[in-house]
């Protein structure tokens, strides 16, 4: 058996690798060559989810079978991570018997890149100004990830606590020598913003429609159980919905099913990332776009072969 530990996982999965593997998951996903049940959830008495997601892709490189297994707690737990679990891989060339990955490190790393590989083909070519609602690990990674693809220049962000806000602030000038203005609401974080990126673990809607610019491009990564809601559901009115998949999101987004209740959304309403091609050029920076996820074994499964690959160098 192999374990894959985070440092190796940071190590191989570079933001350009990333968005190629998250190309490649997208489109498998769209293309309907993987079996992939919905997200089975057990809640703990705490408020904490544990989550199970089994794969198996039917054909490519990445064929196999995988399962990714995770504790999410959303009460503080000191210095220790918020997601704790594994991606179990199996018939891997490389490797006797199952391979073990650090599933945080996976998810922060495939949720961002997703996040980039939207931007990339939804905003505008000339973004520069970038919301980030939420002060956590993916709200960093969401930040690395934005500079990456875009050309960003002003930074606000907004946070339920002063302090976190602060050491985001302190951590954004000394990793990334950019400094970052602070809001005191969402509504003013977001405000004028070409990119926005939501990453809380709220349980009630923190944007309404109202409150987005005429043109910006959002990604939506931090409700993405029942229970939690980032988005009012009004935000889907005269906007363009993208999703990581229908299926998943039209089960497990509560806004988006709100919507739907309210007649703002319809099942056919909804285009897939993995079906939209960098010569959708039109399809860059006209009006409000949507970039719902949360987030597929797929992407895992993928993510996680490709560093086993790096890391025992088979091609």
């Amino acid at each position: 058996m192999l374990y894959v530990d985070k440092e190796a996982v940071v190590r191989y999965l570079t933001m350009e690798l990333s968005l190629k593997l998250s190309e490649i998951a997208f489109k498998l996903q769209s293309e309907r060559k993987v079996e992939q049940p919905l997200r089975n959830i057990v809640k703990g008495e705490d408020g904490s989810l544990m989550g199970t997601m089994p794969i198996y892709i039917k054909e490519g490189p990445y064929k196999g079978f995988g399962l990714k297994s995770v504790v999410v707690r959303f009460q503080s737990n000191g210095n220790k991570p918020s997601h704790v679990g594994s991606v179990l891989i199996y018939d891997e060339p490389s490797v006797s018997g199952m391979a073990v990955v650090d599933a945080g490190a996976i998810t922060e790393i495939r949720t961002a890149a997703a996040s980039a590989y939207a931007t990339h083909l939804l905003a505008a070519k000339d973004a520069s100004r970038l919301a980030i609602l939420g002060t956590g690990l993916q709200a960093r990674a969401h930040l690395q990830a934005m500079l990456y693809v875009r050309p960003i220049k002003e930074v606000t962000l907004w946070g339920r606590s002063e302090e976190r806000c602060r050491e985001f602030a302190t951590w954004c000038d000394k990793t990334l020598n950019l400094a970052i203005s602070i809001k005191a609401s969402p509504a003013e974080a977001v405000l004028n913003s070409d990119i926005i990126c939501t990453t809380t673990a709220s349980r009630d809607p923190i944007i309404s429609r109202k409150e987005l610019p005429a043109k910006c491009h959002v990604n939506a990564i931090g409700a993405s159980a029942l229970g939690f809601q980032e988005l009012n559901e009004d935000v889907y009115s005269n906007t363009t919905l993208f999703t990581d998949s229908n299926e998943s999101v039209f089960a497990a987004s509560q806004s988006v099913i709100k919507a739907r209740g309210k007649g703002i959304l319809s099942e056919s309403i909804g285009i897939e990332i993995g079906t939209v091609s960098q010569s959708h050029a039109s399809l860059s920076g006209q009006g409000v776009t949507i970039f719902q996820s949360v987030g597929l074994a797929v992407q895992d499964m993928v993510f996680s072969r490709e560093v086993i690959r790096q890391l025992t160098k088979i091609p």
